[in-house]
Formats: structure tokens, sequence, C-alpha cells
């Protein structure tokens, strides 16, 4: 019976995970199409829907996430092993995509981020003004981020998006989340181990941290039926702050 349960989880798993890759590649050949510019205005609609069901944009959207996370998974097959962000130190770059949002609205500098910014130089390869939306430069420093993905998860989603960075932001209202039964969670760390954003999810219950992409792949990860579950969560107005992830 027990197997059984087992079974049946790790097959819904799996069609979540299979669902979501296929998302993604459809997006993806979107872009090559030349079509994805032009859903644009329709994948803003996520932005609203993020207030309650958290980040999907950079999950199951989002090209040059995707990009990162194929560079990842061949990564993981040459090297075997994929490095993380030590705690003592995520806990404060966590918050720098967020310090170029907000350099990013106010204007300045913008000649530097611009070539830093590796989803818009994507972007604008498939503009159809490549010449002008990018540079030798920023194209550079795009395909590095790739390769730095073989051993290190997302970089740029992580640390320097401001696209990511808004959805994070959004996402702090939201009302559908990962949540943890900690009275069946048997601190394995499997799903900190799974989360490519590095968040902390085995010692919270529920994640409410602007890090999510909703990829699931804590869920995944974990080994007991029911212990991480994608659902309604209740605002953490007047709770213990270690209930919730920051």
């Amino acid at each position: 019976m027990v197997k059984g349960n087992i079974d049946n989880k790790k097959a819904k798993n799996n069609r979540i995970q299979l669902a979501r890759r296929f998302t993604q590649l459809v997006f993806v050949g979107l872009l090559i199409a030349g079509f994805y510019m032009n859903l644009r205005m329709v994948i803003i609609v996520l932005l609203p829907a993020t207030l309650f069901f958290g980040n999907f944009f950079c999950g199951w959207v989002c090209p040059y996430g995707t990009l990162q996370e194929l560079m990842s998974i061949i990564g993981k097959k040459i090297f075997k092993k994929q490095y993380k962000m030590p705690r003592s130190i995520q806990q404060f770059m966590q918050y720098s995509r967020y310090v170029l949002f907000a350099i990013l609205i106010i204007g300045v500098v913008d000649f530097i981020l611009t070539p830093l910014n590796g989803y818009g130089t994507l972007m604008g390869l498939f503009s159809g003004n490549a010449e002008i939306a990018i540079s030798v430069l920023a194209l550079g420093i795009m395909i590095a981020y790739l390769l730095i993905s073989m051993v290190f998860e997302r970089p740029f989603c992580n640390y320097l998006c401001t696209e990511s960075a808004k959805y994070g932001i959004l996402s702090m209202t939201r009302i559908f989340s990962i949540k943890r039964n900690e009275s069946t969670c048997i601190s394995c760390k499997r799903c900190d181990k799974a989360c490519p954003m590095n968040i902390e999810v085995s010692v919270h219950d529920q994640v409410r941290n602007g890090q999510c992409i909703n990829c699931m792949k804590c869920i995944d990860a974990c080994p007991v039926e029911g212990t991480l579950s994608y659902s309604r969560v209740k605002l953490p107005i007047g709770k213990n702050k270690k209930e919730t992830i920051k």
C-alpha cells in the first residue's frame, strides 16, 4: 500500500514536471519562430495573477530561464555536481536583483545594466533588430551566464534579473504557495537541494519568498507523500516569523 502511494506520488509529480517542461519548450519555440515578442502583452497578464498564485513566469514561461535549466541539466551530466551560494552570503545576495530593479526604475547607469541583462539580450536577438538591440559585450555576458549555469543553477535568475524581480515583489501577497506539513517532514532537506533558487524550504511552514519560481522541484524531490504541496496558504499576518520563509 505504501509502495502504491509512493508510485502514485511519483507519477503525479512527473506529470507536473513534464507539463512544465513542455510549456517551457513551447515558449522557446515561439521565441525562435518569432512569435514570442507578439505574445508579451498576453504574458503581462501573469503579473496580476502573480499576486494570488506566485511567480509562474520565471519557472514555466521565460525562455532564458529555460535555457539556463537546460545548461544545468547538461552540466550535471558532465560535472556530476552543482554548487549553491552559502547561506551566510545568500541571505544578502538574494536582494541584489531588487537593488538592480530599483536602479532601473530610477533610470541611472542604464549603460551598465543593459549589457548585464541576459534576458533582455536574448529578447533583442529575436526582436528583428538584433544589430541594434545587443552588443558583443552583452552577447558575451549572456553566454557566460549560460556556461555558469552548468555548475550553478540559474545564476542570472537568482541575482541579476530585473524582470524576475517584478514578479518576485508581486508574489509576496500570494495566497497559493508551497506548503510544508511539519508533522510528516523527515528533515531530509532534499527540497532545499532541489530548489534552483536556493530557498530553504525544509524549515518553514510555507514558501513566501520572492525568489520562488513555482517550478515545483521541491515537491518532486520530497520522499514523503503530502509533506509538500502547492495549495492555499494564509497570509502571514500576525504570525511568528519562523513560520514563513522570508
